[in-house]
């Protein structure tokens, strides 16, 4: 058998032009990259200011004269009702929900909760198995620091269940922070 011989530090000149070569292609490729680049940023900048130029010379128009009353109050209705939604949509819904969450008795299920966001109250439907649940269920929600001044609006036994759960509704106020 022969022996074998393997020279990894072999040097050869070929490797150090293929080297260059290779270096000078990718820089190449880098400038015409570049170049394509600014091509399409700079075909950007035209369609954009393109695009904006006839918004600006409709805006400059005055279309107010030409609107009836009826188009004014609509529009200021569309306003006023595009407002309340921001309103609401600014309210801290998730610290009331996470209040409402946290005092969770497990005899109680929550069938629905309505608010009033303008006058700060909140109605939470529900049933429990007892009066002795629903009555615990109010003390746990008394003691949340967003919710006061709640009330027991209605109750009901469901005598046609056999198991006679309690249906309720609590009224609250709101405590917002802000």
């Amino acid at each position: 058998m022969r022996a074998l011989n393997l020279d990894f530090r072999r040097t050869e000149r070929q490797s150090k032009w293929l080297r260059l070569i290779c270096l000078a292609c990718g820089l190449a490729a880098a400038i015409a990259t570049g170049a394509q680049y600014q091509r399409v940023s700079d075909e950007m900048v035209r369609v954009n200011a393109t695009i904006r130029a006839p918004g600006t010379t409709a805006r400059k128009a005055p279309v107010a004269s030409t609107r009836s009353d009826a188009d004014v109050q609509k529009v200021a209705l569309e306003i006023k009702h595009a407002s309340d939604i921001v309103h609401q949509l600014n309210v801290p819904w998730d610290e009331l929900l996470a209040n409402i969450e946290a005092a969770n008795i497990e005899d109680v299920a929550l069938l629905s909760i309505e608010s009033d966001v303008d006058r700060r109250t909140i109605n939470i439907s529900g049933e429990a198995k007892g009066l002795p649940a629903m009555l615990e269920y109010t003390r746990s929600l008394q003691a949340r620091p967003t919710l006061a001044d709640i009330f027991l609006q209605s109750h009901e036994i469901q005598a046609q269940d056999p198991q006679h759960p309690v249906r309720f509704v609590l009224s609250a106020n709101w405590l917002v922070r802000k």
